[in-house]
């Protein structure tokens, strides 16, 4: 039989199983793991010490070897833990490369995708804009051609309604009026005017415009000023007023034809001269509400009594507030009061006007305060005023001074045959030490003495130094008596030339007495090459016999 009591197996069974020296045993005698567990080697060897004189050699031998193999397994755990620390570090390492290269990705990425996204989107502005204008265009066009296509649509159906159309009004010559028991004036008076309102009715029934003038201006144009006004008034009205029913008739009708005109030049009703009966006024009146005439003018229409002989200022102003398309409004020689001037003021307000024709219109100090209330409308868009024979006084000239020192929009300002004086012409001339944009002042016909003209001309023209000439005025024209001009050779705006006229004229005075050097450590160094230019242009015998300040003052 075989012993078993020395193996292994049995000595770990007899070694777990053992009883310790008090009878009592071991708290593992119930672990039958012996797998060389770390906590069972642990205990197994602190109960060895303790039982160290019953264990023996081989129990030392065994505890060693459990030592030895834990020694092992924690340096092994340390090289993993090591190597697992290493690993951790690396892909830490790998991590953040990562992570900064997913940033550095994300930015370049970003970027260019800003830069496609921006490229993309001025290239999708430019197309959208180019589709926009080109879109733009083609409705402007088809818009055009739509509303020339209704306009002529319009004119051919004014042309089909007077097929048909005939002058219903009888016109008698000069000697059958005589026989009928007229004057030979009033005869005269009532077969002109008879035949021409024919001739304007049938002109305009045909679609045409009686009158031409300036290539592209076409309208109607009724003057009376060639004959003899007769004494019989009454009598003489009422022989015309059937003439005048045809004439308002037709010019009722007649927008079409001005509208065609649009595309193309400028529709004017010019009214000079005329006598009116009452009824007749109103005929015309109300024809001419709302028609699209770009200039009107209403001329010496007033006897002077307190009956209008033609047009009154209210049926004009009625008419002028009417027309949308207005730009250009001549009142000349009409009496207008002072309560007319609120609403003249509106109209140039309203209808943004160019030009205004206001001549011989206002008596002492209407004038004044008509002037005054034009010349404080905000943003002013008048190009060409005209206030002659106004009796405007000097009490506007600080208002006039004030206006001209802004550089408004104003080219052209007619003054003459009022009553201002040479204090108001040295207002004047400071204020056109800024102006630019004027080119013709009249101020000839008013008190401005030998000393007002003066001022004006230093204005224009000062020789006192070259820096002096050269900041003159170079841009208007001011006309201070019929004879005397100031800046006359300006009628072509020019500037640069007139200025270097100006520069040549004193350099060449100063040349005859050898006194230009001793001046020129004055000059603006800015103005020497328009001193070099004006002395090349101008330096020659064509030009040097035109050079001079009488040419430059007198005309």
């Amino acid at each position: 039989m075989i012993d078993n009591s020395s193996s292994p197996m049995k000595k770990r069974k007899a070694n777990d199983g053992r009883a310790t020296a008090d009878g009592t045993h071991d708290v593992n005698t119930g672990n039958t793991n012996d797998g060389g567990g770390f906590l069972s080697s642990w205990f197994g060897y602190f109960s060895g010490q303790r039982d160290g004189a019953s264990s023996g050699q081989s129990r030392d031998e065994n505890n060693t070897s459990q030592l030895d193999r834990m020694e092992v397994m924690m340096m092994r755990m340390e090289e993993k833990l090591a190597t697992v620390e290493s690993r951790c570090e690396t892909l830490e390492a790998k991590c953040s490369s990562l992570e900064n290269m997913l940033v550095s990705t994300s930015r370049s990425t970003k970027e260019h995708i800003d830069r496609k996204f921006d490229s993309l989107y001025l290239h999708l502005d430019q197309k959208c804009s180019s589709l926009e204008n080109r879109l733009e265009t083609k409705v402007d066009t088809l818009h055009e051609k739509v509303e020339r296509s209704l306009k002529f649509h319009e004119y051919n159906e004014m042309l089909i309604k007077n097929q048909s159309w005939e002058y219903s009004a009888d016109v008698d010559t000069a000697d059958e009026l005589i026989d009928s028991g007229y004057t030979y004036d009033e005869a005269e008076f009532i077969a002109e005017n008879a035949q021409d309102l024919k001739f304007i009715t049938t002109k305009m029934r045909r679609g045409e415009f009686p009158y031409e003038r300036y290539g592209n201006e076409k309208g109607v144009h009724i003057d009376m000023d060639n004959v003899v006004v007769p004494q019989d008034g009454d009598a003489v009205n009422n022989m015309l007023l059937p003439h005048w029913k045809e004439f308002a008739a037709a010019l009722k009708q007649f927008p079409p034809a001005i509208n065609l005109l649009h595309d193309e030049g400028e529709g004017y009703f010019h009214f000079d001269n005329v006598q009116l009966g009452h009824n007749a006024m109103l005929l015309i009146k109300k024809a001419l509400i709302g028609k699209p005439f770009r200039t009107l003018s209403f001329t010496n229409n007033d006897n002077g009594e307190d009956d209008p002989a033609g047009m009154s200022v209210d049926a004009i102003l009625d008419i002028v507030e009417s027309s949308k398309h207005l730009r250009e409004l001549g009142i000349g020689r009409n009496r207008i009061g002072r309560d007319h001037i609120e609403r003249l003021c509106s109209a140039v307000r309203t209808h943004a006007l160019m030009e205004l024709d206001l001549s011989n219109c206002f008596e002492p100090g209407i004038g004044d305060a008509m002037l005054t209330c034009l010349l404080t409308i905000d943003d002013l868009k008048l190009e060409n005023l005209y206030m002659c024979s106004n009796n405007i006084t000097s009490g506007v000239s600080t208002v006039l001074a004030d206006f001209l020192a802004t550089n408004p929009r104003l080219k052209e300002l007619h003054l003459e045959h009022n009553n201002l004086n040479y204090s108001d012409a040295a207002l004047i001339a400071t204020a056109l030490r800024s102006n630019t944009t004027l080119r013709y002042l009249h101020l000839h016909g008013n008190d401005i003495t030998d000393v007002g003209a003066e001022s004006l001309r230093l204005a224009l023209y000062d020789e006192s130094s070259l820096n002096a000439t050269a900041d003159s005025n170079h841009t208007c024209t001011v006309y201070i008596r019929i004879w005397l001009a100031i800046n006359d050779h300006n009628s072509h705006e020019q500037r640069q030339i007139n200025r270097g006229w100006k520069i040549y004229s004193i350099l060449s005075t100063r040349n005859e007495t050898m006194s230009n050097v001793q001046h020129f450590g004055n000059i603006d160094v800015k103005l020497l090459p328009n001193v070099l230019d004006a002395v090349q242009k101008y330096a020659t015998s064509v030009y040097d016999s035109e050079v001079n300040p009488c040419r430059l003052c007198m005309k």
